[in-house]
């Protein structure tokens, strides 16, 4: 079966108005899939998607929406409902850095409702669609932060792991029955993270370009559970499963605290 066959005819892709989102637009457009775009910022998503029409000739379909407002998923469920999605791609999701103690609260809530309630709602709703059809895909945006606690960045990198452990999951249970789950695993990434997260520019720092992450992900999918990017990246989770747990948590907390801005 062709790549665009199992996860086609429709991807959905969260969060495509930048980053990451919108270069998974671009890659699947180019893989002759049917793109549609979900974030809130309309007039950005109608750019890309008269960009992918023309350069790949794919048909769009543009849901404006705030994933954290009432019943979004469900708006996003009808307005998608006469469409095959054979690939979901749960991309939204913004970071908070600082100490916990000083975040605001209403804000921690968004947050962790947009990494991780609204995954497990659009996949409770698109999963069981693809299971009658035996084939799709799943993908997960996790982080290098789901793989050890994350001082000054503790309830982003517990969103995180949580989106990294039930994309592996995900695999287990349905690769014997057509449906590939990855979850995908950047580091820092040339996107508006840091801005929205308040935190320093990744100075000093090899960021990746949002391209290479996206390339890696769909070259992965049906391949494995979990990818990290970045050959550094991986040696550094390497290490910090190797550390004692206490010394993995002081060596991330001296290079988090210095970058928040809060």
């Amino acid at each position: 079966m062709q790549w665009h066959e199992k996860y086609g005819p429709w991807a959905l892709v969260t969060g495509a108005s930048s980053g990451l989102g919108a270069e998974f637009v671009r890659q699947l457009a180019a893989r002759g899939l049917n793109v549609v775009l979900v974030a809130r910022r309309e007039q950005e998503m109608e750019a890309l998607a008269d960009d992918v029409r023309r350069n790949h000739g794919v048909k769009t379909r543009i849901v404006p929406a705030d994933l954290t407002g009432p019943d979004a998923c469900c708006h996003v469920g009808d307005r998608t409902s006469d469409l095959e999605i054979g690939l979901l791609v749960n991309n939204a999701g913004f970071g908070l850095s600082g100490a916990y103690a000083d975040l605001d609260l209403d804000r921690l809530v968004n947050m962790t409702f947009l990494n991780c309630v609204v995954p497990v709602l659009l996949t409770n709703h698109y999963l069981p669609l693809m299971l009658e059809r035996s084939r799709g895909g799943l993908i997960f945006l996790a982080s290098t932060a789901a793989y050890q606690a994350t001082p000054y960045l503790g309830v982003y990198g517990a969103t995180k792991a949580f989106n990294l452990l039930m994309g592996e999951s995900l695999w287990e249970e349905c690769r014997n029955r057509g449906i590939d789950s990855l979850a995908l695993s950047p580091g820092f990434t040339r996107t508006e993270f840091t801005s929205v997260a308040q935190m320093k520019d990744a100075s000093g720092l090899r960021e990746a370009t949002p391209d290479a992450v996206v390339a890696l992900a769909l070259r992965k999918l049906g391949k494995r559970p979990s990818v990290i990017h970045g050959f550094a990246n991986r040696m550094l989770n390497l290490t910090g499963r190797l550390l004692p747990r206490r010394a993995a948590i002081a060596v991330t907390s001296a290079m988090l605290k210095g970058r928040t801005l809060s």
